[in-house]
């Protein structure tokens, strides 16, 4: 066998991989295959690495790269040119817009909306400090465009990152954050409590003109008892 041809993937039913896509990239001391749940979409040009595992109705942009040992939840969404750098963690019903730079050692919890530019740092001092870590990130997020997160920081749940934003320190729950270094009030009633599972779950595609899949009103996420009550 080719030592450098890909492990081949576990893939869930209805996958949809277009051309030029590698799953299963291997790399020294690999172990596993890909995993990926049911109903993924994935565009040409990217690579998931082997021992990483993805959840149900994935859906990923071009030229995406996606390293080990990343544990990816059920209905999150990459779009193009991200790189994920492996060994972190994203919950539920994410949404990355293009170009945003996650490194290894970040967590992100469920209902989370990373805007275009946005990047992730896990070394305070590198090549200087031994040790990294990258962000932690609440349920419920939305970060805004172009944002710069530093090593180390933690994102409460529900907090709101303006655009442009540099986030130098912890921002606590229901807390908006904005300008460089970060300034922090609590959170303007107008920019809501926590994200609306319709937007995360049906939000709409340009280029995808097909029926929502409706069936997330029947799983769990956080805030769904909030949610239901409101209906």
């Amino acid at each position: 066998m080719n030592p450098l041809a890909p492990l081949p993937p576990e893939l869930g039913p209805h996958a949809e991989i277009a051309p030029n896509v590698i799953l299963g990239y291997r790399y020294p001391g690999c172990r596993n295959p890909t995993r990926i749940g049911s109903h993924a979409r994935i565009h040409s040009g990217t690579v998931i690495y082997a021992d990483t595992v993805i959840g149900d109705r994935f859906s990923c942009g071009h030229n995406v790269t996606i390293r080990a040992e990343c544990e990816i939840g059920d209905r999150v969404v990459i779009l193009h040119g991200c790189t994920l750098e492996g060994r972190l963690v994203i919950g539920k019903g994410v949404k990355i817009m293009a170009h945003v730079y996650l490194p290894s050692r970040t967590v992100i919890g469920s209902m989370v909306f990373i805007g275009p530019g946005t990047t992730f740092l896990n070394a305070r001092l590198p090549m200087r400090e031994a040790g990294v870590k990258g962000p932690t990130i609440g349920n419920h997020v939305v970060i805004g465009g172009g944002v710069t997160l530093c090593p180390g920081i933690k994102i409460g749940d529900n907090a709101f990152i303006g655009a442009g934003s540099t986030v130098v320190k912890d921002v606590p729950a229901n807390t908006l954050a904005y300008g460089t270094p970060a300034r922090y009030r609590p959170l303007p009633a107008n920019l809501g409590r926590r994200n609306d599972p319709q937007q995360i779950f049906c939000g709409l595609d340009l280029w995808d003109n097909r029926p929502a899949d409706q069936n997330w009103r029947d799983e769990e996420f956080p805030g769904r008892e909030e949610w239901l009550a409101e209906q």
